[in-house]
């Protein structure tokens, strides 16, 4: 995650947006692969590459852009602010599981709010990088479309798996991919206004996500063997860094 210092421009916001929309819609296409996956056979690999995937944005992007920018004290109270908020949602979902379907579609909705969460600062640096040349901005834009791609498979599967029909998952990961623009539209404003919520805005989708990782994703790679995909998952963004 890389959030610019440097003077402001006066870039084309329909530009921006644009490139905000069309980042957003890696999550959509990464849904609608998982629609054509055998997602049943494949979670074990599923679960391990989304812990990959989350625990390396949060260790190698969001971490170290929350301490850069606001420093240790923005990561922690941030941080706090985000696991605390994933565990009140995870305490609103935590209803008695009767079984493995219902298991699946908690981890589903879990996915869904700790991704929508990430994606948020996401647009945010697309906006924040195209008010200091169009041409960082676009850049941003490409890396984040890429690696929102296994994050709409990572949120789609255990939905599917959990009883929802592939509309409602189409749906759903349509609302996600709208999450990034409308981080976009925000960056552009507070790189103007108040840039200091940035570092902030990172850790709370840092923590967020560590509170996924650590409590549903590894405990599930283990029990269920999906090193393999964690190592694919971690593997997936060091490469995009």
């Amino acid at each position: 995650m890389f959030v610019p210092h440097g003077p402001l421009v006066d870039p084309p916001v329909s530009l921006l947006l644009g490139l905000g929309f069309l980042s957003g819609a890696g999550t959509l296409l990464g849904a609608v692969l998982a629609l054509f996956l055998p997602v049943r056979r494949m979670m074990p690999f599923l679960i391990g590459f989304a812990a990959g995937v989350m625990g390396g944005v949060t260790v190698f992007e969001l971490v170290p852009a929350s301490i850069e920018l606001g420093g240790v004290t923005a990561v922690l109270s941030g941080g706090l602010a985000g696991t605390a908020l994933l565990f009140l949602i995870d305490t609103i979902l935590k209803r008695p599981l009767t079984d493995q379907t219902a298991s699946y579609r908690r981890l589903g909705w879990l996915l869904f709010f700790g991704i929508a969460l990430h994606d948020y600062p996401e647009g945010m640096a697309i906006g924040t990088g195209g008010a200091v040349t169009a041409d960082l901005g676009i850049f941003l834009a490409a890396a984040i479309g890429i690696h929102n791609l296994p994050e709409g498979v990572v949120n789609a599967a255990p939905l599917r798996l959990g009883g929802l029909n592939p509309p409602g998952v189409i749906l759903l990961n349509v609302l996600l991919s709208l999450i990034t623009p409308a981080g976009t539209l925000a960056g552009l404003g507070i790189a103007t206004w108040e840039p200091r919520l940035i570092p902030a805005m990172l850790a709370v989708a840092a923590g967020a996500m560590a509170y996924i990782v650590l409590k549903e994703l590894l405990p599930r790679t283990i029990k269920q063997r999906g090193t393999a995909g964690f190592m694919a998952g971690l593997l997936v963004i060091i490469l995009l860094l």
